[in-house]
């Protein structure tokens, strides 16, 4: 009965507001309804399947069977969380430049060059929010591209043709800036500067409590540091030397000790290469070194997994579980 009513209560409103009809007529509209109200009970039943399945096949399935259903986009995004983007969707264009591995002076360097083209970014820092996303859509709306927000490899050409690429810090004349100004110009995380002093802690170099908060001990651990590789003594560290000491502290670091279990556990989610890549690139950008992002879990990204687990109060194993999975996604922003 219940599906029946909206027919009902629109031939009611058609009779009050509408002159008569033939008898046919009405069949045919109510019937339409009818079917239009079914299509949809269908769509919701068959995507709700696809839900409780979560997997990529059964979300291809339903993109499938309902290429323009009503929650497409609802599947297009539990497909990306998977680590399996559609083609053509905004997440596989956020997947597809997030390969290509821009760095922190080219983000300037494009933010630069859209406001020069009259593209508000809201700011030059290399940090890539919602208005220097707006201003890339924009552009791309302009240049009757595809738009996405996110741009493609031949799209970056374009952009960092004109531009003018501001070298790392590292690179920049010490009497330019002063060391406390390249490393604040890095703009270091909060879990990456824990990342350091455990790293500093693992080479030997007391750097107190790795919480972060890099006081006394911490800045007497990377003079310390940098005395013992022939670097400048400042006790501010550079990009090229917080990529050195976690080279350093790998080598030195044992993988965390696996257990059957936790193995066993990781092993039943049935990661794919492209999955494992991803997560691999979303704890780097955690500031947890994987040492690559090809999708090999090798003793350096098991390390990475261990120290995360530490910081996040998990047992460590150095094997994830479907939860902690989860929770990669949610604190990188899906």
């Amino acid at each position: 009965m219940r599906r029946l009513t909206l027919p009902l209560m629109l031939a009611t409103s058609l009779a009050l507001t509408a002159p008569a009809a033939p008898a046919q007529d009405l069949e045919e509209i109510l019937g339409g309804i009818a079917d239009s109200l079914l299509q949809q009970e269908l769509d919701k039943q068959a995507f709700i399947a696809a839900q409780n399945a979560n997997t990529v096949t059964a979300y291809r399935n339903y993109l499938k069977k309902y290429p323009n259903g009503l929650y497409r986009v609802n599947a297009e995004r539990a497909l990306a969380r998977l680590g399996a983007p559609i083609d053509g969707s905004v997440e596989a264009a956020a997947a597809a430049e997030a390969k290509l591995g821009i760095t922190a002076s080219q983000r300037v360097a494009v933010q630069r060059e859209l406001t020069r083209l009259g593209y508000s970014t809201g700011g030059t820092d290399g940090v890539w929010g919602r208005n220097t996303r707006n201003a890339i859509a924009t552009w791309q709306r302009d240049r009757k591209e595809k738009v996405t927000g996110y741009v493609t490899e031949a799209q970056l050409k374009v952009l960092l043709k004109s531009a003018v690429v501001v070298p790392p810090p590292e690179e920049v004349d010490p009497g330019v800036l002063t060391p406390a100004e390249i490393e604040a110009s890095l703009k270091l995380t909060r879990a990456q500067r824990t990342a350091v002093q455990k790293q500093l802690i693992t080479l030997g170099y007391d750097a107190g409590v790795a919480d972060g908060l890099w006081g006394s001990k911490t800045r007497a651990a990377i003079k310390a540091w940098q005395k013992a590789n022939k670097k400048t003594q400042t006790s501010y560290v550079t990009a090229a030397q917080v990529k050195l000491i976690a080279d350093q502290a790998a080598k030195v670091a044992p993988p965390p000790a696996p257990t059957n279990e936790a193995a066993l556990e990781e092993q039943l989610l049935e990661l794919s290469v492209e999955e494992r890549a991803d997560l691999q690139v979303r704890l780097m950008r955690l500031g947890y070194d994987t040492g690559r992002t090809d999708g090999t879990f090798g003793a350096a990204t098991r390390r990475a997994i261990g120290a995360w687990q530490a910081d996040e109060g998990e047992r460590v194993t150095g094997y994830l579980t479907a939860d902690q999975v989860r929770l990669i996604w949610v604190q990188t922003g899906r």
